[in-house]
Parts: structure tokens; C-alpha cells; sequence
């Protein structure tokens, strides 16, 4: 699927298909007493390594944290080589020349490095205001949880911390001298206004097409082999699951997949094979040790998995593609204590196969991505898939849902009526700062050209945003936007024979400024001035006024008045409920008695979050009893 920046002035693009590789975090404790190495360095260069579907990164060791090495050295990862087909490896990490880095490795036997557990053990240096961050990108990562019973969880949405650089280096460096305590994480109330600043580095390199299979197309089929030792932990090897998840993909009604279990086999060359073998396999067990083993006490890499694709490209529906040559995926070395915690290990196999499967016919991730526009994945539809980056492990198995049904059918599916395009739906706003909210919505249209976004401030009209979108588009960015304002927005799609329905209307606040809240005589300061609450109103007549406010004895609200002091309009308050058995949020209720339009617009000053909420003209004012309202205890 594509990403799209939609710069309201600018117009600018910035395509970002994403999918992933599986894994269950490991701890920075365990990092760092496992790596035998641990360096800071700065990439010198990048080049295919010879004779091999991988990278080589030289690198100038900066400092050694862990362990001995020379001034420089090579680390070597899958992905990308020269030969006639080329490997897309989602997760693995990829370098800028000139960057600066942290990693934890270990010997790879052949003179060369290998980050320890992929992905886990690369952190980037970046920028994200006065600091600079280590971070890891696991935008492309398909994340799984241990519960301390052994079971299986999706990963909290707030389990990567944002760790400052310098002082996570010198912790590294006093671990492995002794102990040392975790003081290089930043704590919330500094770490969430960075977060999103760390989460626009892009560390890897990305095609702007997407990648597709075209044999399906005039009724070929795509032969699957399954590595003869079967996977450990699984009764029977795993081979029945892997074809109910090869069949869950067949089964899509309305696409022509066809992927066909044919047998086993001893070949396990897998993803470490220059230009590919030209099969499509999954190898169980990691034989040739591609990847650290996985650990039930630490975590790892579970699997492994991509496509290996052509450099040129073929056109399906008008869009351009990389043609799918084959696929492989490892399975990777000591799950059976993974799948011995599972409730029911046959059905989490196959959900695990199925999601990689996903990837192989060329689908990124429903929700879940860390940098995404639903990365806690609160759209229901968006969360039910299959391709959300959380494992459910419910005993579901490989199911395909509405989402993944609607993802494989832009990719797959053959004929179109000539009518106007299914209309979007699930569309999410996400504030991404002070002038910029990210949408996100299910494309249910298979013959669209374009789509459309509108946005609106609170109480005025809609306008479109500035330029139209590629067909098969999920996402986008409006920017320009005014600082600490509500708006609305909607998304239709667009062919020849004209527009869809629009989808619904998903609101959303920029943030605003960090900046004390000041209270005046329009301003409401409440929590230890903690939050600023205002109003502003309008009459049918077309005036406009900010309502007076008027505090109370209590901390935690005021009133407003529109017309006059004997005559107050609204009551609202902002409650505390940082406990766990209240969902730890900030709640804000209000009620108003009045039919004029009005929005309040509440600022948690500590963090920048804004909500904004609207009355239309001559609508009889709803209480408000919004219970999520602020995520950003304490």
C-alpha cells in the first residue's frame, strides 16, 4: 500500500511501501551482555556483497563499547545483491553513508559482522530536536509478545522507549563492566513531543512501486516447497499448517492467487542465495544461521521473509509494478518453546505463516507500524486482520479479514464494471504535530484512479487538499495546517465515470506550542494550570466572540459565558484519571445549554496534545463525557 505526503501548499509526494519480518522484542540488557561486540561507527560505504543476495556496510569504528575491533570493519546484511533477481527483505536494516550508528554484532565466520538479531541490535542516530536519539526502525516489523506465563500478547503500543545516544553508549560500555542503572531512556513528558520527530528518519531504501505476482493473471500458479525437516515444536512439522495458510490466500474469491503447496524438499538455500534459486520455499530452523537464535527468556527474530523481484517492471490496471519472481521464508532457529506457549500452537503457526505469506504477494501491514497513521491500531476493522503487525494468537489461524481481502484485491483483482469507485471507509486522523494531521482508510475500490481529500476546519467548509492521490492509496498527510485547531476530514475516490461516496468524517486537532497555560479573561487554566481551555462561538447572524471564563474553587474546571455574566453557557472540567482500573486518561466533560455553534478547544500545555469539540448552529449542545481524551499521564 502507499503512503503519500500531502503538503496542503506545496503539493509535495513521498511514497513509503512498508511490510515486515516477525519478532518478539529483546531487552537492552539482554543486547548488551549477549553481543561479543558492540561498537559506535559511522558508515563509510555501501555495496553488494559479492556473490551473495546481501549488503556490506564498511564501517569506522568511533568507539568500542563491547568487546575489540579493528578501525574498520564490514557488516554484512541480507538483502538487495546484483545478481538477475533481487532480494526485498522488510525489517532488515539499511545505513546512509555518512551516518552515524550504535550497534551490537557478532562474528559472522567469514570475516565480516552481522547485526546481533537483525534489526534488534542497529540503532540510528537522529536528531529530533535539541537531542540526539538512538533509534531503532521497526516500521517494517511484525511484533509479538511473551506474557511472563510464556503466552503470547500483542507488543504495547508504547513498548520502544526513546533512548538518548550518548548516554546510551556509556551505559552500554558500564553493563559490560559491571552494572549500571537505565538512565539513558527519556522519560514521557520529554519523550512524546520527540517521538514523532524520530519517527519521520527513513534509514532504509524503498522502491516507489509495489511488487506483484503476474503468473495469476493468465492462470498460472506459484509452486511453494516446504524444508524436510519440519519445524520443531509443531506436531507433524508444520507442513499442515503451512498449507491451510497457503490456502487461506487461494480462497479469496475475487483475485486469481493461486500458491500451491509442492511437497518438500532438501534444498534450504532460502534467502542465502545470490540472485535466488529461483524456488519458493520456507525453511524451517534457520540451518544456515542467517539469524541469532531465538530465545523464549529474550526474544529474537521469528521469522524471516521476502520476495525477490525483478528490476523491471510490468503494468496491471495503469500502475506500474515490480514482477514477484519468487519468495522464500526461514522460519527461525528454537521456536518450539514459542509455540509450546501458545494456547494453541497449530493455530498460531498458521497465522504466523499466513501474515509472511501476506508479505510474499506483496501486502504491507494493516496497523501496528510504529511510524503508521494507526499504530495502536484503534480502527476495530483495521486491528481484525490478519496483516495488522500484532500477532492475535485467538485461535483464529490464517483468516483473512475485510482489510486483508481489500489490500490482496488492489493488488490482484482482474475486472472492473465501469461504475464510479467504491466509496473508502475507516478513515482515522492522527495529529503528527503543530501543522500536520495523517490520515489513514480502507481503499474498497478496484478501478479508481485518483483519490481526493477534503478538509475543514471546525465550522467552515470543506476544500481540497492539494494534489489528487495515486489510485490504491491508504494514506496521506495534510500540512499547512493552523496550530492547536480542529478539523474534519473526508476521502472519496475518483475515475472516469466520476466520484465515489464520500467516506466518513474522521476528526482531528493539531498540537500546540509547549507553552505554559496563561490564564486571562478568555482563558481557563485548571490541573495546577496544567490544561488551557477556551471557546470560541459564532451566531447565525455570522458574528463571532470567544466566550469569558470564569473559575471556580475547584481545580479541575470553570464555567463560560457567551452574552453575559448572569447568563453562563457552559460548565466543563478536565478529570484526572491516572489509575489503571480508569484507563489512565485524562477525562473531559463539559455540558452547555445553548444552540449557538461553538468549539471548545482544550491544550494539555506539558505535551502539546489538543482536543477540539464542535457544536453545529442551532444543534441543542450534547454533554460531553469523553474518557479517552488525554493519553498523557502523568
Amino acid at each position: 500500500m502507499k503512503q503519500l505526503v500531502v503538503a496542503v501548499a506545496l503539493g509535495a509526494l513521498l511514497a513509503l511501501p512498508a511490510a515486515a519480518t516477525t519478532f518478539v522484542r529483546v531487552a537492552d540488557e539482554a543486547l548488551a551482555d549477549q553481543a561479543p561486540l558492540a561498537v559506535v561507527a559511522t558508515v563509510l560505504a555501501r555495496a553488494a556483497a559479492p556473490g551473495r543476495a546481501a549488503t556490506d556496510y564498511r564501517l569506522r569504528v568511533d568507539e568500542v563499547l563491547a568487546g575489540s575491533a579493528p578501525g574498520e570493519l564490514v557488516v554484512r546484511l541480507p538483502g538487495g545483491g546484483a545478481g538477475k533477481l533481487r532480494l526485498k527483505l522488510w525489517g532488515v536494516p539499511a545505513f546512509r553513508p555518512g551516518e552515524r550508528t550504535l550497534l551490537f554484532l557478532s562474528p559472522a565466520g567469514d570475516g565480516t559482522w552481522r547485526v546481533l538479531h537483525l534489526f534488534l541490535g542497529a540503532f540510528h542516530q537522529v536528531r529530533a530536536g535539541d537531542r540526539e536519539l538512538a533509534v531503532r526502525n521497526l516500521a517494517e516489523a511484525h511484533e509479538v509478545r511473551v506474557t511472563p506465563e510464556g503466552g503470547v500478547a500483542p507488543a504495547p503500543a508504547d513498548a520502544e522507549p526513546l533512548r538518548d545516544f550518548a548516554a546510551f553508549a556509556r551505559w552500554v560500555k558500564a553493563r559490560r563492566q559491571g552494572t549500571a542503572p537505565p538512565d539513558y531512556r527519556l522519560p514521557a513528558t520529554e519523550a512524546e513531543p520527540l517521538r514523532a520527530l524520530a519517527a519521520k528518519a527513513t534509514f532504509f531504501t524503498v522502491d516507489d512501486m509495489r511488487l506483484r505476482w503476474f503468473p495469476f493473471d493468465s492462470g498460472g500458479h506459484v509452486d511453494f516447497l516446504a524444508y524436510s525437516t519440519g519445524e520443531q515444536g509443531l506436531s507433524g512439522g508444520g507442513y499442515s499448517e503451512f498449507q491451510t495458510a497457503l490456502n487461506a490466500w487461494n480462497a479469496e474469491s475475487q483475485t486469481p492467487i493461486d500458491y500451491r503447496y509442492a511437497g518438500k524438499t532438501s534444498v534450504a538455500n532460502g534467502l542465502d542465495e545470490d540472485g535466488g534459486d529461483e524456488l519458493s520455499t520456507i525453511v524451517f530452523n534457520d540451518p544456515h544461521h542467517l539469524l541469532s537464535a531465538f530465545s523464549c527468556t529474550s526474544g529474537g527474530v521469528l521469522a524471516l521473509g521476502g520476495p525477490w523481484y525483478e528490476s523491471g517492471v510490468e503494468t496491471f490496471h495503469g500502475e506500474q509494478f515490480h514482477p514477484i519472481a519468487a519468495a522464500d521464508i526461514v522460519v527461525n532457529d528454537g521456536l518450539s518453546c514459542f509455540f509450546s506457549h501458545s494456547p494453541n500452537a497449530s493455530k498460531a503457526a498458521q497465522e504466523l505463516f499466513g501474515h509472511e505469506l501476506g508479505h510474499t504477494l506483496g501486502l504491507g501491514h494493516s496497523c501496528g507500524d510504529a511510524d503508521g497513521p494507526d499504530p495502536d491500531c484503534s480502527n476495530a476493522t483495521l486491528s481484525d486482520a490478519l496483516m495488522r503487525a500484532f500477532v492475535h494468537d485467538d485461535a483464529r489461524g490464517a483468516s483473512l479479514r475485510t482489510d486483508d481481502q481489500q489490500g490482496i484485491r488492489s493488488l490482484y483483482k482482474q475486472t472492473t464494471d465501469g461504475s464510479v469507485p467504491a466509496a473508502p471507509t475507516g478513515l482515522v486522523a492522527t495529529p503528527l504535530g503543530t501543522h500536520e494531521i495523517q490520515l489513514s482508510w480502507v481503499d474498497n475500490a478496484n478501478n479508481e484512479t485518483s483519490y481526493l481529500v477534503e478538509f475543514a476546519a471546525l465550522g467552515e467548509a470543506f476544500v481540497q487538499a492539494t494534489p489528487t492521490l495515486d489510485a490504491n492509496t491508504t494514506s496521506a498527510t495534510v500540512s499547512g495546517l493552523a496550530t492547536a485547531t480542529g478539523y474534519r476530514f473526508r476521502v472519496r475516490a475518483r475515475n472516469a465515470a466520476g466520484d465515489s461516496a464520500y467516506s466518513n468524517v474522521a476528526e482531528a486537532a493539531t498540537n500546540a506550542p509547549i507553552a505554559p497555560c496563561v490564564a486571562d479573561a478568555n482563558t481557563l487554566c485548571v490541573h495546577n494550570d496544567r490544561f488551557a481551555v477556551e471557546v470560541a462561538w459564532k451566531i447565525d447572524t455570522g458574528a463571532t466572540g470567544v466566550g469569558t471564563a470564569v473559575p471556580i474553587a475547584a481545580d479541575d474546571g470553570g464555567l463560560f459565558w457567551f452574552f453575559g455574566a448572569d447568563n453562563p453557557e457552559m460548565l466543563v472540567k478536565v478529570l484526572n484519571a491516572c489509575v489503571p482500573s480508569l484507563g489512565n486518561k485524562y477525562w473531559v466533560f463539559f455540558a452547555a445549554t445553548t444552540t449557538v455553534q461553538f468549539t471548545t478547544t482544550v491544550i494539555d500545555t506539558q505535551t502539546g496534545a489538543v482536543k477540539a469539540y464542535f457544536n453545529e448552529q442551532g444543534h441543542r449542545a450534547d454533554a460531553v463525557t469523553d474518557v479517552g481524551a488525554f493519553a498523557t499521564c502523568p
